[in-house]
């Protein structure tokens, strides 16, 4: 869409240029759901987006795959990385040693996938309500390794009592045009809180919140280390966060992701893995490593 079109599709006013979005998809060895998340990047109907593919030195024919998506996507730019340095450290490497010009940053799981009108609600959402929020999280489809539907959701662990959850309001946002329907979303106040997002790819971030994070980390950074476990709270406790109803993306349940421990996701651990009780060795580590001068 043309920025004119979209705004009348999404009932946003105003003639402003619309904020430039990065999708920034990084792989390692998933070349079996590689096609996927990449066709879904390129096919969002949000019409300002620079999209980035960082493989992480995988050892399939990941890097073959990518080579062959951005010769008939040239709008697509390549980062091949000889070794594996983590989905953490690789959004590090990025931020730091490349540039990137979106002023909302998406980091697309390439064994998961998006909804063609997921930035679209993202930015709707930021630009309707402009509470600076420092990212936005949407609800996800599940689906297993074969792309099957398991759940058309995932259970929203965030949705307590008024009572625990001080400062969350819930709104209903209306626009211009009777499509799309009025959005539903949380907005939830800055400030230390448990982990309350949805996974990864879920999550769109401000880029000037992503940037202070990775400036302020030092390295090196362990491999297993996910990025929204850092990035989510980090963000969060500076502006907040607003959260969207709609599920806007898909999360494949599979053998190398977390959510393994828990088919079909009915009993989610509302504590991310990493900064749940059994395992505080990344919250420790980021304690420990982040420059606090740098982010004061």
């Amino acid at each position: 869409m043309k920025d004119a079109e979209w705004r009348h599709a999404y009932g946003v006013s105003g003639s402003a240029k619309l904020p430039l979005v990065t999708i920034i998809a990084i792989n390692w060895n998933y070349g079996a759901y590689l096609s996927v998340a990449l066709q879904s990047a390129v096919a969002q109907d949000y019409p300002s987006l620079e999209i980035i593919v960082l493989d992480n030195g995988s050892e399939d024919d990941s890097a073959a795959r990518i080579r062959g998506f951005a010769e008939q996507n040239p709008q697509v730019r390549v980062i091949q990385l000889d070794r594996n340095i983590g989905q953490l450290g690789a959004a590090h490497h990025i931020v730091t040693q490349h540039r990137i010009s979106g002023d909302f940053v998406a980091f697309l799981d390439t064994d998961d996938f998006l909804f063609p009108h997921f930035v679209s609600h993202h930015v709707r959402a930021h630009l309707l309500v402009d509470n600076g929020a420092g990212l936005s999280s949407g609800d996800t489809l599940q689906v297993d390794k074969h792309g099957t539907v398991i759940a058309g959701n995932m259970p929203q662990w965030w949705k307590m009592d008024a009572a625990e959850r001080p400062g969350w309001v819930d709104i209903e946002v209306p626009t211009q045009h009777e499509t799309p329907l009025p959005l539903a979303m949380t907005l939830v106040p800055a400030g230390p809180s448990r982990w309350f997002w949805h996974p990864g790819t879920s999550i769109v971030y401000r880029r000037r919140g992503i940037e202070r994070l990775m400036s302020a980390i030092r390295v090196p950074i362990e491999v297993k280390f996910a990025l929204d476990a850092s990035a989510a709270p980090f963000c969060h406790a500076e502006a907040g966060t607003i959260l969207l109803s709609e599920p806007l993306s898909g999360y494949r349940v599979h053998g190398r992701n977390s959510s393994v421990t828990a088919p079909q996701l009915q009993h989610f651990d509302s504590g991310r893995a990493s900064f749940g009780k059994d395992n505080k060795k990344q919250e420790r580590w980021f304690r420990k490593n982040i420059r606090r001068k740098q982010i004061a």
